[in-house]
């Protein structure tokens, strides 16, 4: 999706808009011109810097709150200045230590999920997200074939508490009912199989080791049923460092705490908002409304996807829209020079 930009500022315009952005996300209040003159050391004079402030709020990269005298940036004032005014700061070597043993020690036990979102929430101080599939959701426990009219065939499959799911087809020969109940007899002496990657580790065997007239049948069966385990997998998020955007005064209202604190308990829309990044391999910042659901407009997302033991993992960073770009950048550009086998310099 394109997205509509107003016109270009001119040089002059966009150092002031940088200075104002980075004013505003230290200050987390409105930015007079008296202040961007003293903190940045200009020369230019106080008016000059409101004319400036003035224009930029014209083309809508700032907004002027009705009791302060000052500016804050507005989402496009935010786009822009990610897009084309942020350099990321450099990233301390304890920091980046840190976050390599993280990743060491996950690598060694599989335990990103539990150690990766606090060691983020901590780097980025804002709150991490991981989101990773769960598969195999459940451990197989029984396994039936049934003959259908006109010759289709259902096999289903189900766990300790019941049934999982179910398949129809229709085989190129019709299966007679004493072959299904052999290969559903040669099933059940495996099982209990460990979901999806257990079907279809029983479905190689079931190809070399079971009787010769069951293979074709058994195959069939268990590969289809391997994928519809796997297909009842689902996103998981796990939150880290949820203090650090509680703490922000963007969220000490009621009306604006509120929905944000309902969309971390349910996790399911932060699950869908992370898909976004699922093809990211750099990180790639969300902003305001670019977010769904609604709770999430007032928030901005820095996210992408990284490598880990043969599989994708989203990690993402979620805080105000006033949120330390340039830092967290860094951070999630060690992480993906890190999940690449490079070393971020």
């Amino acid at each position: 999706m394109t997205r509509k930009r107003p016109t270009e500022p001119d040089q002059r315009l966009r150092r002031i808009l940088m200075f104002v952005v980075e004013s505003h996300v230290s200050l987390a209040e409105p930015v007079g011109s008296q202040y961007v003159r003293a903190a940045y050391h200009l020369s230019i004079s106080p008016a000059t810097i409101r004319n400036a402030m003035q224009q930029l709020e014209e083309l809508g990269f700032l907004s002027h709150p009705h009791t302060s005298a000052g500016r804050i940036p507005t989402e496009a004032g935010y786009r822009y200045y990610v897009d084309e005014l942020m350099r990321p700061e450099p990233l301390p070597a304890s920091v980046r230590r840190a976050l390599d043993l993280v990743l060491e020690e996950a690598r060694r036990d599989g335990g990103i999920e539990d150690r990766l979102p606090p060691a983020l929430a901590r780097a980025a101080r804002q709150l991490a997200l991981l989101s990773f599939r769960q598969r195999d959701p459940s451990r197989v426990h029984s396994f039936e074939l049934v003959s259908l009219d006109g010759g289709d065939l259902l096999a289903a499959v189900g766990n300790e508490s019941g049934l999982l799911a179910t398949s129809t087809w229709k085989p190129t020969t019709p299966v007679p009912v004493t072959t299904l109940r052999r290969a559903e007899a040669w099933v059940r002496a495996a099982l209990p199989v460990a979901g999806s990657a257990g079907l279809e580790a029983l479905a190689a065997r079931a190809r070399t080791e079971s009787p010769e007239d069951l293979r074709r049948i058994l195959d069939d069966a268990l590969t289809r049923a391997a994928r519809l385990v796997a297909g009842l997998s689902h996103s998981a998020v796990v939150l880290g460092g949820a203090e650090h955007i509680a703490a922000q005064p963007e969220f000490q209202s009621a009306g604006t705490l509120g929905p944000l604190v309902a969309v971390l308990a349910d996790r399911e829309p932060l699950a869908r908002a992370l898909e976004s990044f699922a093809r990211a391999r750099e990180p790639r910042i969300s902003i305001g409304h670019e977010n769904a659901p609604a709770a999430l407009h007032a928030c901005s997302i820095v996210g992408m996807t990284i490598p880990f033991l043969g599989s994708n993992v989203v990690i993402g960073v979620m805080g105000p829209m006033r949120m330390h770009y340039r830092r967290v950048v860094s951070v999630m550009a060690h992480l993906a020079a890190k999940g690449r086998g490079e070393v971020a310099s």
